[in-house]
C-alpha cells in the first residue's frame, strides 16, 4: 500500500511549495514566488512541532482518507489576495481528495485610482496571492470569479483566513452576499482565523456561537458574537476555527455537517 506524504519543495523556483503525494499522483500546487525576509508562518514547524494540535495535523495530512465521503458534493472556497496558504490548501487538498467537487471562488481585479499608488499585477486576473503571514507565497489559480457564480451552485462554503484576505472580501459586496445567501439557506459555512471578519460585515455573527484567532475575538464580541476559545465552535451550519492547527477538527466537522445537511 502506497503512503501518503506531505512534501515540502525547498527552493523550488525560488520559493518553497507545497504538494500533497496521493495513492497514484502527486498534487503540486504552483505558489511560484521570491521570499523575502519578513515574519512568516514556517509550515515545515507547525506541521512538526510536539503539540498535540500540531501533531493532529500532521496526521490528517498523511492519513488516506475515503475517497468517497462527499462524492458529488459542490464545495466552493471565497478566497483573495493574502489568504494563508495552510488555511486554503489543507482544505483543499482534503475536500478533493475525499471526492468534493471543489471550486476556488474569488473577486475580479480592481482597477484602482492612480492616486492611491495601488500596483496589482496583470496575473492578477487569473490568479490569487497566498502568504505565509507576511510573506508572498506564491499565486493560486481562480476557478470562478464571484459574479459567475450562485450560492445554489454550491452545498458549502469555507473562508479562510490570513489577515489581507478577509480585510478585502469583507468590503466585496458580492462576497458579501455569497456568504450571507450561503449562511441563511443553512449550507454548511466552514471559517477559520481571519476569516469570520467577513461574517462581521454581513452580518451573520450577532448572537451566534463562534471563535477565530484570538486577534479578532474582541471584534466578535463586540460585533454581539457569542466567543469562545476552542479549537472547533459549531452553532447550527456555522463552524469556525482559530488557527491552522485547528485545520483538522474543522474539516471533519464541515465534512459531518455537508453529510447531514
Amino acid at each position: 500500500m502506497k503512503l501518503k506524504t506531505i512534501i515540502l519543495i525547498i527552493g523550488f523556483l525560488s520559493s518553497p511549495s507545497i504538494a500533497f503525494a496521493n495513492e497514484n499522483k502527486v498534487d503540486v500546487y504552483d505558489l511560484v514566488s521570491t521570499s523575502s525576509n519578513v515574519p512568516t508562518l514556517d509550515t515545515v514547524k507547525l506541521i512538526t512541532a510536539d503539540g498535540v494540535l500540531n501533531k493532529e495535523l500532521k496526521e490528517f495530512m498523511l492519513k488516506k482518507h475515503n475517497k468517497q465521503v462527499l462524492k458529488d458534493k459542490k464545495i466552493a472556497i471565497l478566497a483573495t489576495d493574502g489568504v494563508e496558504e495552510l488555511e486554503i490548501l489543507v482544505p483543499l487538498n482534503y475536500l478533493r481528495e475525499v471526492g468534493a467537487n471543489v471550486t476556488i471562488v474569488a473577486p475580479r481585479k480592481k482597477i484602482y485610482p492612480e492616486t492611491l499608488g495601488l500596483k496589482i499585477p496583470e496575473n492578477r486576473r487569473t490568479h490569487i496571492m497566498t502568504v505565509r503571514l507576511m510573506e508572498n507565497s506564491g499565486w493560486l489559480k481562480i476557478d470562478k470569479y464571484i459574479d459567475e457564480v450562485s450560492f445554489d451552485d454550491f452545498d458549502g462554503l469555507v473562508l479562510p483566513g490570513g489577515a489581507w484576505n478577509p480585510d478585502f472580501l469583507r468590503t466585496d459586496v458580492e462576497a458579501q452576499n455569497l456568504v450571507r445567501e450561503i449562511v441563511n439557506s443553512n449550507k454548511p459555512l466552514a471559517t477559520i482565523c481571519h476569516g469570520p471578519l467577513v461574517l462581521i460585515n454581513s452580518g451573520l455573527v450577532k448572537d451566534r456561537k463562534i471563535t477565530g484567532y484570538w486577534a479578532i475575538m474582541k471584534d466578535l464580541e463586540n460585533a454581539g458574537a457569542k466567543v469562545y476559545d476552542q479549537p472547533v465552535v459549531i452553532d447550527g451550519n456555522l463552524i469556525s476555527s482559530r488557527f491552522p492547527y485547528d485545520l483538522p477538527r474543522l474539516m471533519n466537522s464541515f465534512t459531518e455537517k455537508l453529510l447531514n445537511n
